[in-house]
């Protein structure tokens, strides 16, 4: 597919939505990251309905024209009202560009489409810059658009090599003095724009408009030299501003790449990008807290096991605020809770009240098996190809992407799991999905070293099967007690020991306030017993005194055959965490 072609097109994936009989604008973003937050001068995207024609219409010359094929974008900021320059339009989705003059603050959008405005405005943020690279997948997320100097585009087959000149294609730079509804006359660089490969900084050589389309964006550098891997994370900063994190295969000889660490196997995400169905399993079993990430539904579960101690009802709303009392150790939060069903509380005895708090310890163990399938290279990448990098680097996922599979598969009835504390029966929490709790023991945040086995009698999807993990040892975080606040401004170092050898650890941290949600993700070959996780990256978290730090196994390590799927795992998801803050 041309550059051109492949640029104007990476933000306009198939969306089935049902359509309403005027224009309806859902929300706006940047085409390339898919955030709210959108760059003067820079392409961004609307998603709606009854936006334009049924079928996609770009425009095909320069000058854009403010309408295309009867859709018309305005946008007010401040007290300024702009028309925009259209670049292509349909029933579900339509893009223009955010004229460079657009003052910076909360902007209001509204689309008209045959003469018929729709009826409420849509609000965003105008930045002076917030870069989004485009990725092969569509998405944000996974291998983003590189190409080299003489246009070649990389992939997982042809990488970029160390010293080699690469571009990014991205969008949101920020403005220029001339027109945006043409290509640029002239180039000037942008300037305080950084570009990290890995945990090290590129040489930019160039940073700023491209010389294909109004408002797209080239970012060029040089790659550095000491990392390779098929996922290397790439992050560009301007103005001190983020992008989404992509990823660049990067190898010695500039050809396939592999990795010396577990990643999602190139020839899976070669399936998905070729638009075949990719079925996968993840089986796991460690402590409920890390379950949750991968299906482990714990509303049902705690809801059903506090309903049966107190003799009561409990409410699911009061179980999910239980859930964050646990997850963030207010005792204050816990204690108001339970004082809604003290009567039942105080009919409890001593083992009754144990039991109770048992049950929403965080450190409960449990097991989960999850079934499903993607249709899209998006969903699959946001799912592992955007979580998991390449050995000894890290990355921020974009968790605006959503990871849910397309469809779960029936892996029959039920489920069976023998491990070192006994046998359990894995029940349908929803379709796809099985899950069991162990009870009384063990509690984590490890799993008991030694041979767990999952196995089924098959369903409509999935054939019979047999799949046994073996924990040879647990990872002990030997720095823990050291680490209380994490200065984002500062890199951080993680040391481990016990770590199974040969094998890899995945080091991370999640905050959360109430206008942002971040996590980052690290990988490491677990002999070295040591992380340093990059300040730019802890850059990324938001402030708070609620986040958490972690390192566990690493959750790809240990693949499983299964019939029926592409790509099953049975994850040790044994975990250390610790409250930490951010600031």
């Amino acid at each position: 597919m041309p550059l051109l072609k492949t640029i104007l097109f990476l933000s306009c994936a198939a969306f089935s939505i049902a359509q309403p009989t005027t224009p309806y604008v859902f929300s706006v973003a940047n085409t390339a990251n898919y955030s709210g937050t959108v760059a003067q001068g820079s392409m961004f995207i609307v998603f709606g309905g009854s936006l334009g024609p049924a079928q996609l219409v770009q425009a095909g010359t320069y000058p854009l024209n403010n309408q295309l094929a009867g859709t018309s974008i305005t946008v007010m900021s401040g007290t300024a009202i702009l028309p925009c320059p259209m670049v292509y339009t349909s029933m579900g989705v339509a893009a223009a560009i955010l004229p460079s003059n657009t003052p910076p603050g909360t902007a209001t959008l509204s689309l008209t489409y045959n003469g018929q405005p729709t009826p409420f405005p849509a609000t965003f943020t105008v930045v002076p810059s917030a870069v989004g690279i485009y990725t092969t997948t569509s998405s944000g997320v996974g291998p983003g658009v590189f190409t080299a100097l003489d246009g070649t585009e990389k992939s997982f087959a042809i990488s970029a090599k160390p010293n080699d000149a690469i571009t990014a294609w991205a969008t949101g730079l920020g403005p220029i003095a001339g027109p945006d509804n043409v290509v640029p006359s002239t180039f000037p660089n942008f300037p305080n724009v950084q570009v990290f490969v890995g945990s090290l900084s590129a040489n930019v050589i160039y940073a700023g408009r491209s010389g294909c389309c109004a408002g797209v964006d080239q970012i060029s550098f040089v790659v550095p030299a000491g990392i390779s891997g098929c996922y290397v994370p790439v992050v560009v900063s301007s103005q001190g501003v983020f992008s989404n994190f992509v990823s660049l295969a990067i190898t010695t000889s500039g050809g396939p790449c592999s990795d010396t660490g577990p990643v999602l196997p190139v020839n899976i995400a070669n399936q998905a990008n070729a638009g075949q169905n990719v079925k996968i399993a993840a089986l796991a079993v460690g402590p409920v807290s890390a379950l949750r990430g991968l299906g482990f539904n714990t509303r049902i579960y705690l809801t059903a096991k506090l309903s049966s101690l107190l003799h009561v009802t409990v409410a699911p709303d009061d179980v999910d605020k239980l859930l964050r009392a646990g997850q963030t150790h207010d005792q204050r939060a816990l204690k108001r809770v339970l004082a809604k069903y003290g009567a039942a509380w105080k009919t409890l005895d001593r083992a009754g009240r144990d039991a109770v708090s048992q049950a929403i310890s965080a450190g409960q163990e449990g097991v989960v098996a999850d079934f499903g399938q993607f249709n899209s290279p998006a969903a699959l990448a946001a799912a592992l190809g955007g979580l998991f990098p390449s050995q000894g680097t890290c990355t921020v996922p974009n968790l605006n992407v959503s990871s849910r599979g397309d469809g779960p598969l029936d892996a029959g009835p039920s489920l069976s799991l023998s491990g070192q504390s006994g046998s359990w029966t894995l029940m349908p929490s929803s379709a796809g999905e099985y899950q069991a709790i162990f009870g009384s023991t063990p509690i984590g945040p490890n799993v008991p070293p030694g041979t767990y086995t999952i196995s089924s009698g098959g369903g409509q999807d999935v054939g019979s099967f047999s799949a046994s993990l073996t924990v040879i040892g647990n990872v002990t975080w030997t720095n823990k007690a050291s680490i209380s606040t994490v200065d984002r401004t500062q890199p951080v170092t993680v040391t481990w020991s016990g770590a199974t050898q040969p094998g890899t650890v995945l080091i991370g941290g999640y905050s959360q306030t109430q206008t942002e949600e971040r996590t980052f993700t690290c990988v490491e070959d677990a002999s070295k017993g040591t992380f340093t996780i990059p300040s730019f990256v802890l850059s990324q978290m938001p402030a708070t005194t609620g986040g958490t730090l972690f390192i566990s196994p690493h959750p790809l390590s240990h693949q499983v055959s299964i019939p029926g799927l592409d790509l099953a795992y049975f994850v040790d998801a044994s975990s250390q965490s610790k409250t930490v803050s951010y600031h």
